[in-house]
């Protein structure tokens, strides 16, 4: 009788953990830097950096969930240059950004920043169409599979777990059957380094609410108009840096 009530108990802390739909995970978060140079110097190029990592944070509840940079001006890169006795001096720093998901209301939230200026983007949650490989691997400890999006116009891959079973991932990715756990998509990957099961505190995720609110199409458009007047002028000479967000 000792031996049967011995079993339940061993298996229930596995148990409460495999059911856990609450915490946070940490990840690395890498960009590839498109950086382009006045012919002719090379010696620039040799100290400007080839991509930029911050870590990132992932806090989810069954409701709810919050993507962004773990600390602010996480990733920051300086770079100083001297040529022709002229002191350069190039800082490379992360918008602030931050991706909200309502999971009860189908909603999304996503604050952008874009050359110091803010901006709120609210809209109905696109359900992303995945695809199976069969594949699998092992990610902290973690039983993945791998996944890969049915979008023709990019090429995005995720591993997610099943043991951590909530449809969500790192900004707008999700509608899986677990937690994904690493992401690969054009020029940035995002791979956890850290998964922490716990109750949050209260109000520990919040709804951004800082910028202006604008639909995605206008967003867009100010992105393009402004990348478009900055292309005009780094004609005329100088660095000129491209970062995909």
């Amino acid at each position: 009788m000792k031996f049967l009530l011995w079993i339940p108990v061993c298996l229930m802390p596995w148990l409460l953990a495999a059911q856990t739909t609450e915490g946070e995970v940490t990840y690395t978060e890498t960009v590839q830097l498109k950086i382009d140079v006045p012919e002719g110097d090379r010696e620039m190029m040799k100290m400007l950096p080839t991509s930029q990592s911050a870590a990132t944070l992932l806090l989810f509840s069954e409701k709810e969930c919050l993507y962004q940079d773990k600390e602010a001006g996480e990733g920051t890169v300086d770079v100083s240059h001297e040529q022709d006795g002229m002191d350069m001096q190039i800082k490379i720093m992360r918008p602030e950004n931050k991706f909200y998901r309502d999971l009860e209301n189908n909603r999304t939230v996503e604050s952008r920043e874009f050359m110091g200026r803010y901006f709120l983007i609210d809209e109905t949650a696109v359900r992303k169409n995945w695809k199976l490989s069969g594949e699998q691997k092992t990610i902290l400890g973690y039983p993945c599979q791998k996944a890969v999006l049915q979008d023709t116009s990019r090429k995005v891959e995720a591993w997610f777990t099943p043991q951590i079973p909530v449809s969500i991932g790192p900004a707008e990715f999700a509608d899986l059957p677990g937690l994904i756990l690493e992401l690969s998509y054009g020029e940035r990957s995002i791979v956890a380094s850290k998964v922490d099961l716990k109750e949050l505190p209260k109000k520990a995720i919040e709804k951004p609410s800082k910028g202006k609110s604008v639909t995605r199409a206008e967003f867009q458009k100010i992105m393009d108009d402004k990348l478009k007047e900055m292309g005009a002028e780094g004609g005329r000479g100088g660095v000129r840096m491209i970062i995909r967000n």
